[in-house]
């Protein structure tokens, strides 16, 4: 997939953007920081201005940044539009992401926007209506991703389809493809075919181990 082929520069001048600019402005002076910019945001900042979002989900290795947030009363249940500060492992995506961001300085703060394909796949793990609504709204403004790129994308992140630990809110990526699929792509898949199992055997064959048969391979992937 070409990455640059489907983004646009970054438009600071949308709701989001300028909830960056005042974020910028709170952080301490004298040295740097880097914020990663996640959820809806990146989409509303490159690619559609429309799409809107209640909140701006960040992280950063700045342990003091909820705190500043919070501070300035901007912090979640404390404005209508807000800042809600995560982890990165909150940000649930392809492996590759760090490998195709944008970025953007503001200040002393360089934020990091991952690129529309990461914030879909990321989408993918609950498919909300919102989410639903970030496909559609990609898609009609780039023409990305298509099946087919989505398909590999998602083979590249075959991990995301293992289940969740029990503590977790169950997370069902094969299920939510399952969804998407017919509303989007206008057909039905089957993950466990055309995405699972063909990423294992790539990664069986990757380690030199003889290649396993495909229900073997479904049961090993799914295995609660």
């Amino acid at each position: 997939m070409d990455a640059a082929s489907w983004t646009s520069s970054l438009e600071l001048e949308t709701p989001a953007g300028r909830m960056l600019r005042q974020l910028a402005s709170l952080l301490p002076q004298g040295r740097e920081f880097q914020i990663t910019v996640f959820g809806s945001a990146p989409l509303q900042i490159a690619v559609d201005p429309n799409l809107t979002s209640a909140d701006v989900d960040v992280f950063s290795d700045f342990e003091e940044l909820n705190e500043i947030v919070l501070r300035a009363g901007l912090g979640t249940n404390q404005a209508d539009f807000y800042i809600q500060v995560s982890s990165e492992l909150n940000f649930r995506t392809s492996p590759r992401w760090k490998d195709r961001t944008q970025s953007a300085r503001i200040g002393n703060c360089t934020f990091i926007f991952p690129h529309p394909i990461d914030i879909l796949i990321a989408k993918l793990n609950r498919l909300d209506e919102k989410d639903l609504r970030a496909f559609r709204a990609v898609i009609a403004k780039t023409g990305h991703p298509t099946e087919t790129e989505l398909i590999k994308e998602l083979q590249l992140a075959v991990d995301l389809f293992r289940p969740s630990f029990d503590e977790e809110q169950g997370h069902d990526m094969a299920n939510n493809c399952r969804r998407l699929w017919p509303l989007i792509y206008g057909r039905e898949i089957d993950p466990r075919a055309e995405i699972i199992a063909p990423a294992l055997k790539i990664r069986r064959e990757g380690y030199g181990e003889p290649v396993r048969d495909y229900k073997q391979e479904l049961r090993d992937a799914l295995k609660e």
